[in-house]
């Protein structure tokens, strides 16, 4: 047994209270008449030794403040968890013999008798299965061989899990982005380099809407290219904050993370946050000499990557998500004590006070 608050202890400095009182106390005492006794010969008074009464009464008192002391204190019985292994079949499998208990993996990990709607991320409460876990039992998931609804890496638990995977899950289909449209705003100064966008556009297959800075862009837009130096408008800003992205020059000002780097590493855009929108800019100028990347053939796909990256996928092969070792490892579960201790104070408490009005008790002096 462990103590959480160890200074609720303390509490046992009451014990001197019934020791006094007891030790005070004497049971009435009650005179008797006898003959003359001056004749008899005076023997010395004995010593009164200390003496306590009512010694189960006492003892009663004892026990119950000391039970209180012990409540003050937070008894914890560590170690009172199940240690039996667990297997962990997750929704749409079908459980089989598994060693220990047998859980679905689903939210409060319901045991497999009982019927399960549907499960939750399965990431996540693979996660949480292995933090309620005490270290040292042994875990065996059961998955299909496809996994829906997953984060891109693969979760790092604190034990190694047996990992099972049977037939079954959700069909994999390829992630495509929507091509996206281009409409492109210039100012005078840069209308050479209309004609990279328009290859680019001619690559997609998608129409290039150009117009100058002073067009509104159209309120369907959703990917705009701002041949333009300097801040972007206010117009152009609020867009952006409803969900739109925006490719700006080198010369405008940005602050965000490299999303593009060149063969070498060298980063060649970067993308900042603004409310649901991005504000993508590049880090060199769109000429050949100091952008060679714009004479090679994928260069409308790694812009295409930039400006409509791919969603996060949303399916994965199973033997692919196997956990990893070296997660944190949490703290072993304990058994609250208050609870019962709390019982125990009611029934003795009750029991000192029948002892302590008991008719057969004396009265002090």
């Amino acid at each position: 047994m462990m103590l959480a608050a160890p200074l609720g202890l303390v509490a046992l400095l009451g014990w001197a209270v019934p020791l006094a009182v007891h030790l005070a106390r004497r049971t009435e005492t009650r005179p008797t008449d006898f003959a003359a006794l001056k004749w008899l010969r005076q023997k010395p008074r004995p010593r009164h030794r200390p003496r306590f009464d009512e010694r189960p009464l006492l003892a009663v008192r004892l026990v119950l403040i000391a039970l209180i002391a012990l409540w003050l204190a937070r008894p914890m019985l560590p170690g009172s968890a199940d240690r039996s292994p667990v297997t962990a079949f997750a929704p749409g499998t079908v459980p089989g013999t598994g060693e220990g208990r047998r859980l679905w993996l689903a939210p409060g990990f319901p045991p497999v008798e009982q019927a399960v709607a549907g499960g939750g991320p399965v990431d996540s409460l693979i996660r949480q299965l292995d933090a309620d876990l005490p270290a040292g039992v042994a875990l065996t998931v059961v998955v299909p061989e496809r996994l829906a609804g997953v984060d891109a890496e693969r979760p790092k638990l604190s034990r190694a899990v047996t990992w099972r995977v049977v037939p079954g899950g959700p069909v994999v289909r390829p992630a495509m982005a929507a091509v996206p449209e281009l409409v492109v705003r210039y100012a005078p100064e840069r209308a050479g380099q209309l004609r990279w966008w328009r290859a680019v556009g001619a690559a997609w297959g998608r129409p290039v809407a150009v117009a100058g800075t002073e067009v509104p862009v159209p309120a369907g837009a959703r990917h705009l290219v701002w041949l333009a130096g300097g801040p972007l408008p206010a117009a152009v800003r609020d867009w952006v904050a409803g969900g739109g992205t925006v490719l700006v020059p080198v010369d405008s000002p940005a602050n965000g993370a490299v999303v593009w780097r060149d063969a070498l590493g060298a980063p060649l855009a970067e993308a900042a946050k603004l409310g649901r929108g991005r504000i993508v800019r590049l880090t060199r100028d769109l000429t050949p000499a100091a952008m060679p990347e714009l004479l090679e053939a994928d260069f409308p796909a790694e812009l295409r990557a930039v400006l409509a990256p791919l969603p996060a996928p949303s399916v994965v092969m199973a033997r692919d998500y196997a956990p990893l070792t070296g997660g944190p490892a949490s703290d072993e579960p304990v058994r609250d004590l208050r609870l019962p201790l709390a019982l125990g104070i009611a029934l003795l408490w009750l029991i000192e006070r029948w002892l302590a009005t008991a008719r057969s008790r004396g009265v002090s002096p």
